[in-house]
């Protein structure tokens, strides 16, 4: 009795130890999937050679998303004002230059009327003395004219000189080319906002008739095709940290999705609280898939501690019920499914710790299939 005791008791101990170890469960099969070579299956199927190579080691950080500081604009408006009508709404789409919203400003019409006053007024006083020289030239007037009308040139010119000034501040460049006396169809106290970027009209602080302020940000376009991952890397990981060296972005919202970045600063201080530095990473982001203020996860290849290792393409490793696997070939039409125990990851390779042999065939395209198999066994 006491003997079986003891070997149920060492049974239920070698149990719980299994467990503890995340020990894998065996394949259904040993793993084995068959399929026809005469199938489409079997000519989308192509093989890699586990081999030795160096990879590069990886620096670990955790990171936010933020947007390319150079992709923002921040849209205000540079005189009191009231809005008069909205155009873009937030999420939409917008051009640069495009009309978002329309404001009026009493203090802006003014100063649009003296700005066409003065024009007017110049180009007069330019045609006066034009004719007075000509006139002069041909001993018809006396000097005392052409010497006048040079004088009422000149006070035309600063007028107009002193108004444009002081519209260049109220408008941007493009609306004051533009400006004319013959547009009857816009009062001269309205204006648009607009912004200096394409991108997305992401925030929009404006109602229609409200009264708003100089340099109060009323609207924000981001441009996302390209965004910035912040991340802080150790203090004693700043040793394989390197400009321009290649990153991989990963966020929650996206598992098993790998953006790819570089590196494009490196801070100068060590924040001597955390005893971390800034590190930023360009991310392309076409889909618009990474969002501002995004947690996220960085891997920076460490060049300086690169290592020769057993490694398999990445693209060989697939994952079942949260456990690594790879497709072995074992002949014609014959693989089986293998459990991996995964090192470092490479740019294009992983490292093999367990599972795989060098010169081993793995299948490193069309694996899928031969996932869908090996599934549909286990659930038979």
């Amino acid at each position: 009795m006491k003997r079986a005791g003891l070997m149920v008791g060492l049974a239920a101990l070698f149990l719980i130890a299994a467990a503890a170890s995340g020990a894998a469960q065996p394949l259904p099969g040993d793993g084995m999937v068959r399929v026809n070579l005469d199938s489409d299956a079997a000519r989308r199927i192509e093989l890699a050679t586990v081999h030795r190579e160096k990879i590069a080691g990886r620096i670990d950080a955790t990171a936010t998303i933020e947007p390319d500081a150079r992709a923002v604009d921040q849209i205000t408006t540079r005189i009191p004002a009231r809005v008069m009508r909205l155009i873009a709404d937030p999420g939409e789409a917008v051009k640069a230059g495009q009309p978002l919203a329309i404001l009026s400003s009493v203090e802006l019409g003014q100063a649009k009327t003296r700005y066409l006053r003065a024009r007017s007024l110049h180009v007069i006083a330019e045609q006066h003395l034009k004719r007075e020289e000509a006139l002069y030239a041909k001993k018809i007037t006396p000097l005392k004219d052409l010497l006048a009308a040079r004088a009422d040139r000149d006070a035309a010119l600063a007028e107009y000189q002193a108004a444009r000034e002081t519209l260049r501040v109220l408008i941007p460049a493009d609306q004051l080319r533009s400006l004319s006396w013959s547009d009857n169809r816009t009062p001269l106290s309205d204006f648009p906002l607009t912004s200096q970027i394409s991108g997305i009209l992401v925030r929009r602080n404006l109602t229609v008739g409200q009264s708003v302020d100089r340099d109060r940000p009323l609207m924000t376009v981001i441009d996302l095709d390209q965004v910035w991952v912040i991340t802080n890397v150790f203090e004693h990981d700043l040793g394989g940290l390197r400009l321009n060296a290649k990153a991989w972005v990963t966020v929650d919202a996206y598992p098993g999705r790998r953006f790819e970045g570089r590196i494009f600063y490196i801070g100068d201080e060590v924040d001597r609280q955390t005893r971390t530095v800034e590190a930023r990473i360009k991310v392309p982001n076409p889909e618009r898939l990474l969002k501002p203020g995004m947690f996220a996860h960085a891997e920076v290849a460490d060049n300086s501690s690169g290592r020769e290792v057993i490694a398999a393409p990445r693209s060989a490793i697939f994952e079942i019920d949260g456990k690594k696997i790879a497709f072995v070939a074992l002949g014609p039409g014959r693989f089986q499914a293998r459990y991996l125990k995964l090192g470092i990851n490479g740019d294009q390779h992983v490292e093999i710790l367990n599972g795989l042999n060098e010169g081993d065939r793995v299948v490193d395209r069309g694996g899928l299939a031969l996932k869908a198999l090996l599934l549909n066994r286990q659930s038979s």
